[in-house]
């Protein structure tokens, strides 16, 4: 019998040469914390740490202790050399009289993060390319070089069931990526469940998304979220969400894409461990 090769949360650090050629590799990050739910068949792992961990450290826009956040970064980096996502949703470059603090904290939490992770690896932000303004995309060239090793992780969560709205609103956010610097890897957030009443996903609706992310030649593969947050997933999703359409359908595209059965990968980048 068969048995695919499946992603463990083995130690393997990643060095940094290993994404300096992200463009040629096409990664797909499984960032669920669904309970006894994980996805494997190829895919990589990722750091993250969430808002709730990062709103009370910074509300009110004060910048937190040293040594208080690089405790937090020393918690959530469960995978040491593998890309970091800091998620601070208080902290965007949305209002001109903002944007000098937040770039200000943002900039020390990367310092700070930088200084206690592995030498070279990927730092980059949830959603911030997002919830830039124009005016403001030098904020944000600024916060990249304030750290060498950088990432974009732009949002692309679904809020209605309108296939060509998603696409257009990732098309958007991509070109804002390209045009704030278009040398990073993007790496865009899905998620198999509606943005807004946090229900899954049609399993039709998700498996077209996930072959467009694939048809695409201007991001380096995809992450999948999938909150431990309550909010988001109380018990009962907690409990279900594996048995949910989206799981199998998400294991049968990462086997074609990779090539798992056949050896004839579509694209090429699956992390297998053992």
């Amino acid at each position: 019998m068969q048995v695919l090769p499946i992603l463990l949360t083995a130690a393997a650090t990643v060095c940094s040469s290993a994404w300096a050629s992200s463009g040629a590799q096409f990664r797909v990050f499984d960032n669920t914390a669904y309970v006894n739910t994980t996805i494997g068949y190829g895919t990589t792992n990722i750091n993250w740490i969430p808002n709730y961990v990062c709103h009370p450290l910074v509300q009110g826009g004060v910048l937190p202790a040293a040594e208080a956040w690089k405790s937090a970064v020393r918690e959530w980096n469960i995978y040491p050399g593998y890309p970091l996502v800091l998620d601070c949703e208080d902290l965007y470059f949305k209002n001109a009289s903002t944007a000098d603090l937040n770039l200000h904290i943002l900039s020390a939490l990367q310092t700070w993060a930088d200084e206690v992770v592995s030498p070279g690896q990927i730092i980059g932000w949830y959603g911030l390319s997002g919830n830039t303004l124009p005016t403001l995309y030098d904020h944000y060239r600024s916060l990249i070089a304030n750290h060498s090793a950088h990432a974009f992780f732009p949002s692309a969560y679904t809020f209605t069931s309108n296939l060509s709205s998603w696409n257009s609103s990732l098309n958007s956010v991509v070109q804002t990526i390209k045009t704030i610097d278009d040398s990073l890897p993007i790496w865009p957030y899905t998620w198999p469940q509606y943005h807004n009443n946090y229900t899954f996903l049609p399993v039709d609706l998700w498996k077209s998304e996930l072959q467009l992310l694939q048809a695409r030649r201007d991001i380096d593969g995809f992450v999948i979220w999938g909150g431990k947050n309550h909010a988001v997933c109380n018990d009962t999703c907690q409990a279900t969400a594996g048995q949910q359409p989206w799981l199998n359908a998400t294991r049968t595209y990462l086997a074609t894409l990779y090539g798992l059965y056949t050896g004839q990968a579509e694209r090429s980048g699956a992390q297998v461990f053992s």
